[in-house]
């Protein structure tokens, strides 16, 4: 069952060995990749097509809300295919807006000093890993980096946890995994996973989201209240 730690700055570090971080809305601004998918790519795949640009937006949110939490809705690869055009290079040309969220590096820091494995579990495609990784570097600032591209499935499903504990072995119970999906803390609690962290705002450029859960996770404002 879900278990809800109240107040998330009374995790009690002594009793934590590892603390799992989902990388984008979590760590990273979600401001890129929503200006990226509903902005910069709408507006380059008008300009190939020579359609009107609400024309691309329409046709491509359609085509990935019928993605919606599988993994090619995170597969970089499938959409160059699906849409003929090089999703990457195209990502590269606004990472200029890629930037951690507010005390991100800083909470990353004060995890490092602890006794304790970080790693990053993402549903981003490895080559939107590389671009981060480009640009500001976030593996460097964990243990270990998992896409779950690796494993076939994404977050949503909670098979990807039976497969990830075969890779990384770790108890649940003694665990921490922040993620602003909310379908994802789910999948986690399924698993087992104890202390669960929903930060409220992915996304610097948009108000707050809300929790359709709120009793079974622990909603964060900011990731200062994680600092231990």
């Amino acid at each position: 069952s879900a278990y809800s730690m109240g107040n998330s700055h009374n995790i009690d570090w002594h009793n934590i060995d590892t603390v799992l971080f989902d990388m984008d809305g979590t760590l990273l601004d979600l401001h890129y990749d929503n200006y990226f998918w509903l902005h910069h790519l709408p507006r380059q795949y008008a300009a190939i097509k020579q359609w009107h640009e609400n024309e691309a937006r329409e046709f491509l949110e359609d085509k990935i809300r019928n993605q919606l939490g599988t993994l090619n809705f995170y597969c970089i690869d499938y959409w160059s295919d699906q849409l003929g055009v090089d999703i990457v290079a195209l990502k590269y040309e606004v990472q200029n807006r890629i930037q951690f969220l507010p005390y991100a590096e800083a909470l990353l820091t004060a995890v490092n000093a602890l006794p304790v494995k970080s790693l990053i579990v993402t549903n981003a495609h490895r080559k939107t890993l590389a671009v981060k990784d480009a640009s500001i570097n976030i593996s460097s600032y964990v243990d270990e980096v998992h896409a779950s591209h690796d494993f076939g499935i994404p977050k949503e499903n909670p098979a990807f946890w039976e497969q990830f504990a075969e890779k990384f072995s770790f108890n649940p119970a003694r665990t921490v995994f922040v993620d602003d999906n909310e379908q994802v803390l789910a999948s986690a609690a399924q698993y087992g996973i104890r202390h669960l962290i929903m930060p409220l705002n992915p996304d610097s450029q948009r108000p707050a989201q809300t929790m359709r859960e709120p009793e079974c996770y622990t909603g964060i404002q900011s990731l200062s209240e994680l600092m231990p």
